[in-house]
């Protein structure tokens, strides 16, 4: 159950996750009743009502590993509730596919999260796994039709002057000398 700082359970418990967060960022922003948190405000999941909604020992039996990690901070999730605001963990959006899985790009087969549209408006809990599994054998197997009847060109450095050219088309002065394949997050640190 979501409470807001009032106290007050603002949405049924069993709400598509969409329709879950969308009540949660009203509740905090819209609405004002955000409980104030580190970087902005949350709400309460109430998780001590799970077990007195369900009878002790419920959470353990059907939460163990979140029992255990919120355990490794000092939190009982039988006897605190804990703060929750939603987040980006599964992008709906990407790139548009054929029933081969194929797309505009000639041999480029896509499966997984970088697939748009497959999903509709709302990707239900689960669906990610029957997805892969479906569209990562598609775009297998295609892939590997498409490559008996692909004839590779001459490898050459071409490509290093096709870059040069529309760096300059684009009026882009650098000493780079190639697309960079492998983006550095160091942010300026350095590494050992």
């Amino acid at each position: 159950m979501l409470i807001n700082s009032e106290g007050e359970a603002f949405m049924h418990p069993l709400e598509t996750r969409d329709v879950a967060a969308a009540s949660i960022i009203r509740e905090c922003t819209t609405k004002g009743k955000g409980v104030p948190a580190l970087g902005g405000s949350a709400v309460w999941l109430d998780t001590p009502m799970i077990e007195i909604l369900h009878g002790a020992g419920t959470i353990e039996k059907r939460l163990p590993g979140m029992l255990r990690m919120y355990a490794k901070f000092g939190i009982d999730l039988r006897k605190e509730p804990i703060l929750v605001y939603p987040t980006l963990h599964y992008q709906n959006g990407g790139i548009l596919i054929n029933e081969q899985a194929g797309t505009k790009i000639e041999n480029l087969f896509v499966a997984g999260e970088a697939v748009g549209g497959i999903h509709g408006k709302n990707r239900l809990m689960g669906n990610s796994l029957l997805d892969i599994i479906v569209f990562g054998r598609i775009a297998g197997k295609s892939a590997a039709k498409k490559s008996k009847e692909t004839q590779l060109g001459k490898l050459t450095l071409s490509h290093i002057d096709k870059f040069a050219a529309e760096l300059a088309a684009a009026g882009i002065q650098t000493d780079k000398v190639s697309p960079l394949l492998l983006p550095t997050y160091t942010h300026g640190r350095k590494v050992r």
